[in-house]
């Protein structure tokens, strides 16, 4: 075992404190259980401010059920991850968690990737002035500013994934998520930690969803601080429509930056703003689905109610490109990279990834890169 450094101190105490509070003990009840004479002694190993002792370590795993590598594995991200699922309410709870495990494994990796090409994250972190006390009208102003400093163009599904990865340094991976017998399933997630805001979408899903949840849950990774997400939401339209109030001012946000006014006003002939086929146009341009162009012309009073009922019946066009491929290039990139230069092994890549080695090698083709290992 390398020598664990100050990070490693401050990964093993998050997750000596998740641990403790997923068993539903005290710090004095883990104080006594380690023989321990005071619980600052505890404090300081959960604060990252001392590495328990190899004995310590062992007493650990005995006492708080969990094997040595959930202390020191150094892709987990227990303990210390925030999430922001949008799932559809028919996916269970235990779904829910085994595949935040699993997703918790590839942002792990991803960070771990980062630092190793020692690509810090910018100190000022990017953040939407906004709180529960904004209009809807506030958080779609900043939408549109948003739109034009990032230069999303008439288009901004187009340019948008690699704005917000270079630009606003957030990590966005297009991951299978699960799924129930009848087609339910997780849409996306915003993944907090403290040092990066990671993006996770589900591939599958159409093109107008995907764009809609990236936009959405951009939202979220820009206010984080300002006001938490829930730990789950619903991804029904429904229940979207009626949400809470930080999930109602992130549709807005999502709207506006997808569709923001310029762009409409370039797109629309305005003798055709009733025009329900020269609309579907639009939509299909935009990547948007009719509905939500309905709601948005709708809402920016351009078209009547009449036009909008029609509007939000049209289905949207399916597009021709299929599923964006797993994960993203930058993510495979780096780890093609560290594969390459021997800081990681395939057998401990595809072990984080939950592919075998022949999927890793799968996944490297996608790219069109050579694996770097042999099966």
């Amino acid at each position: 075992q390398p020598m664990l450094d100050k990070t490693s101190h401050k990964l093993i105490g998050f997750r000596v404190k998740a641990a403790r509070e997923a068993k539903g003990w005290t710090q004095d009840q883990l104080t006594e259980g380690l023989g321990l004479n005071d619980r600052q002694s505890v404090s300081d190993i959960e604060n990252g401010k001392r590495t328990p002792r190899a004995e310590e370590m062992l007493a650990l795993t005995d006492l708080l059920d969990r094997d040595i590598e959930f202390f020191i594995d150094p892709f987990a991200v227990a303990g210390e991850a925030q999430f922001n699922w949008r799932a559809d309410p028919g996916v269970s709870e235990d779904s829910l968690d085994g595949f935040e495990l699993k997703a918790g494994q590839w942002i792990g990796l991803l960070r771990w990737l980062r630092e190793q090409r020692d690509s810090r994250a910018s100190v000022l972190k990017r953040a939407l002035r906004l709180s529960t006390q904004s209009s809807y009208e506030d958080a779609q102003e900043r939408a549109e500013s948003l739109a034009a400093e990032l230069d999303l163009g008439v288009i901004p599904a187009e340019t948008l994934i690699d704005k917000v990865e270079r630009e606003l340094d957030i990590p966005v991976l297009f991951v299978d998520t699960v799924e129930t017998a009848d087609g339910k399933s997780i849409s996306g997630a915003t993944c907090h930690l403290e040092e990066m805001g990671v993006i996770l979408i589900n591939r599958n899903e159409s093109e107008a969803r995907r764009f809609f949840d990236l936009a959405h849950e951009l939202f979220h990774a820009l206010t984080w601080d300002a006001m938490r997400p829930e730990h789950r939401e619903s991804n029904s339209f429904e229940e979207r429509t009626k949400g809470k109030r930080v999930e109602q001012l992130a549709n807005s946000f999502a709207a506006a930056l997808l569709m923001p006014r310029a762009s409409l006003d370039k797109l629309i002939d305005k003798e055709r703003v009733n025009d329900i086929a020269h609309l579907c146009e639009v939509a299909a341009l935009l990547r948007v689905a009719p509905v939500a162009l309905a709601w948005r012309l709708f809402n920016l009073k351009l078209i009547g109610d009449d036009t909008r009922q029609s509007l939000s019946q049209e289905k949207q066009r399916p597009s021709v490109s299929g599923p964006p491929r797993r994960f993203s290039a930058s993510f495979v990139k780096m780890l093609h990279e560290a594969l390459e230069n021997g800081r990681l092994s395939a057998r401990k890549a595809a072990k984080a990834i939950g592919i075998g080695l022949g999927g890793l090698t799968e996944l490297f083709g996608q790219y069109d890169l050579p694996a770097p290992f042999e099966l």
